[in-house]
């Protein structure tokens, strides 16, 4: 696949699979999971296999994101691409498929599991990393995430805690709901990440009390990120205010 193809059709395929779920052609998932352990994906030069390539290895990473902020390092970059595939593919009924489980996991490993609330990403990384929590279908269960931690990358002891490598799903449930809940109360904790990107996720989680309280906040808050976004990362943001107002009205009269 040529560069960044893979990444613009994760994008082209995320409405329909995000709204519909499912694509129109599914032989387009197969081009999305062709990408998967390619050089250039994150974590490869460690050794990973479970994670999508969007970018060619010797290249400078960037991308912008529908609701208009960009990435400023070729990690990041890197991250939030193969987070944005295996959302696609989550979203398009392919967790049933151990390539994207398993793509899932490692996309877990590289956030939430991080100790002590650090979680090594920036806060627009873990806002698009809310979506693969929100799509787990199995997200309130206690079913251990299979993650090998074996490779040089999960060493790191001022990142991890090399004593605790059991998580379940549940557990990354409550961890991503706590950063949501902790960045929604000030604009310094979501440095860089428009809270559209944070809210639209945090959507399909409502049933938690926190998430609900969080969203209201979320609400009345003022969106920094990206104030000279163009207009197509506007209406964006604007589909999503629409749908985070609906749900603090309901909320509100229930």
């Amino acid at each position: 696949m040529a560069d960044h193809e893979a990444l613009t059709l994760a994008l082209e395929l995320w409405p329909a699979a995000r709204d519909r779920g499912a694509v129109d052609d599914p032989s387009a998932l197969d081009r999305l999971l062709d990408t998967l352990g390619q050089p250039g994906a994150v974590g490869h030069d460690c050794g990973l296999r479970s994670t999508f390539a969007c970018f060619a290895p010797d290249e400078d990473a960037a991308l912008t994101l529908p609701t208009g902020e960009e990435t400023t390092t070729d990690e990041e970059a890197r991250f939030i691409a193969h987070v944005l595939v295996t959302r696609t593919l989550l979203a398009a009924g392919l967790h049933v498929d151990q390539r994207v489980t398993n793509a899932m996991a490692s996309a877990y490993a590289l956030s939430w599991t991080a100790s002590g609330g650090r979680y090594g990403q920036t806060p627009l990384a873990l806002a698009t990393s809310l979506w693969l929590v929100a799509l787990d279908p199995i997200s309130i269960s206690d079913r251990p995430i299979a993650i090998d931690w074996d490779y040089p990358c999960f060493q790191d002891p001022e990142r991890w805690d090399l004593d605790y490598r059991l998580f379940s799903h549940y557990d990354i449930r409550e961890n991503a709901i706590d950063w949501s809940v902790y960045a929604s109360g000030s604009p310094d904790r979501r440095e860089g990440c428009s809270i559209y990107s944070i809210v639209e996720p945090l959507l399909r989680m409502n049933e938690d009390n926190r998430v609900r309280i969080a969203l209201g906040t979320y609400a009345q808050a003022q969106d920094a990120a990206a104030e000279s976004a163009p207009a197509a990362a506007m209406l964006e943001r604007g589909r999503i205010a629409a749908m985070l107002q609906g749900n603090v009205d309901l909320n509100d009269n229930s």
